[in-house]
């Protein structure tokens, strides 16, 4: 799931598509697994584990650039931006509070358009600082 997050962070950078689209595709391909139009707990746990490759209960931000396949700078920042506590390493217990990041009226649940908003907002700062590093 994540790896379809990054590919999609990676067509968007490319400047590939319609954005609200490729958000909408991304949420259900990767992160709706249960197809019931939200995503909870379950499911971003189930994500998280698919970018633990060494099944450590953690992700670097060089294994999830890895486990992605992302190239340049654009994954590693967006990493940034989804490590809650900003140490460079995703635990598997900062799950929920990602969770929570994208969880638009704290029920818990994150649906499609919660999903958009969120991952929206992380893709245009991820872009922000991408072209303030290179002034």
């Amino acid at each position: 799931m994540l790896l379809l997050i990054c590919l999609a962070f990676v067509g968007l950078c490319a400047g590939q598509g319609n954005f609200h689209d490729q958000y909408a595709q991304t949420f259900k391909q990767a992160v709706d697994t249960n197809n019931n139009h939200v995503a909870d707990l379950s499911e971003f746990q189930a994500l998280f584990d698919q970018y633990d490759l060494n099944k450590d209960g953690q992700v670097p931000v060089t294994e999830y650039v890895q486990a992605s396949g992302g190239v340049g700078k654009g994954p590693a920042a967006f990493f940034a931006l989804l490590d809650p506590n900003k140490d460079g390493v995703i635990h598997r217990s900062e799950v929920p509070a990602i969770l929570k990041s994208f969880d638009a009226n704290g029920d818990g649940k994150v649906t499609e358009g919660d999903f958009i908003k969120h991952y929206g907002d992380l893709y245009n700062k991820v872009v922000a600082m991408q072209i303030s590093v290179g002034k």
